[in-house]
């Protein structure tokens, strides 16, 4: 439960840090997923990377591509699907974004002993790879 509070004060300090840029957390997670997910990944795939449904990723999908940050190109082996990539001003917006979360982040852990900080960012990733496995319910 921790983790999942934890998780939720972080989402919504940078959400108050980036809503005067006319950004958010959700946006900056679709934006960093889609600028390091293999090149041109299939709009599920993104999906499926940030946990969330299609169709909300479609919506914001849509917001990105009318702000010019996204574009969609067509699948050259299904054309039902989309590839997706960052324009370069995504790009720059991304790097905006990502400056406010880093000092945040900085302005948060800066209290703690960075030992323990590498060890926190160790079992995350360790545990973000179980994920990745797909563990069955109950297991």
């Amino acid at each position: 439960m921790q983790m999942v509070l934890a998780a939720r004060r972080w989402r919504s300090l940078l959400d108050d840090r980036l809503r005067p840029l006319g950004h958010s957390a959700p946006r900056m997670e679709a934006m960093s997923t889609i600028a390091h997910s293999p090149q041109l990944s299939a709009q599920v795939e993104i999906a499926k990377r940030i946990g969330i449904e299609g169709p909300t990723l479609t919506r914001m999908l849509d917001m990105l591509e009318a702000d010019k940050l996204v574009e969609r190109l067509p699948d050259p082996s299904d054309r039902r699907a989309n590839r997706i990539r960052l324009t370069k001003k995504g790009e720059e917006v991304l790097a905006e974004i990502n400056a406010v979360a880093d000092e945040l982040r900085t302005q948060l852990l800066a209290r703690f002993d960075p030992e323990g900080i590498d060890k926190a960012n160790d079992f995350i990733a360790q545990l973000l790879d179980c994920f990745e496995e797909d563990i069955p319910n109950g297991a």
